[in-house]
């Protein structure tokens, strides 16, 4: 197996030359990272940590949406922008990486924080297009949503 450390090393010095083929490292180094951690998860202690960066970031993305809300900014403005732009980024990380995780020995609570991502991206998706984003959206599941 590849080393994803050594992936994003040559990703980085791909990327002044071949702009293409470092796009392509970097996607393999993020395979290769996730099957690493997804070999963790025979581990309890590992896939306590895993489960804890999990939790991490789905209370990051409600933060986040939290101060949005405390701040009240105008839907359509700069400010909502931000703020829904920053909590979708946070939710594409548990959604379209993280939830690639499979909990093969039932050790974790990996599948109720992959319902419960599902549901804050979905919520997101909503402060995300009111905000107008101009750039592709994608579902909890990484599919394009064309509407």
């Amino acid at each position: 197996m590849s080393d994803w450390k050594a992936l994003i090393d040559q990703a980085m010095m791909q990327e002044t030359s071949d702009t293409i083929g470092a796009h392509g490292t970097y996607g393999l180094a993020v395979r290769t990272a996730l099957s690493n951690a997804q070999l963790l998860l025979t581990d309890l202690e590992a896939a306590q940590i895993i489960e804890s960066i999990y939790g991490a970031l789905v209370a990051y993305s409600q933060q986040v949406m939290l101060r949005m809300k405390a701040e009240d900014p105008e839907v359509g403005g700069v400010d909502h922008a931000f703020r829904a732009g920053q909590a979708y980024g946070v939710s594409c990380v548990l959604n379209h990486l993280i939830d690639q995780l499979t909990d093969v020995g039932s050790i974790t609570s990996l599948q109720a924080l992959d319902d419960f991502s599902d549901t804050l991206h979905d919520e997101i998706i909503v402060q995300a297009r009111a905000a107008g984003l101009t750039v592709e959206l994608l579902d909890a599941k990484g599919e394009i949503l064309y509407e």
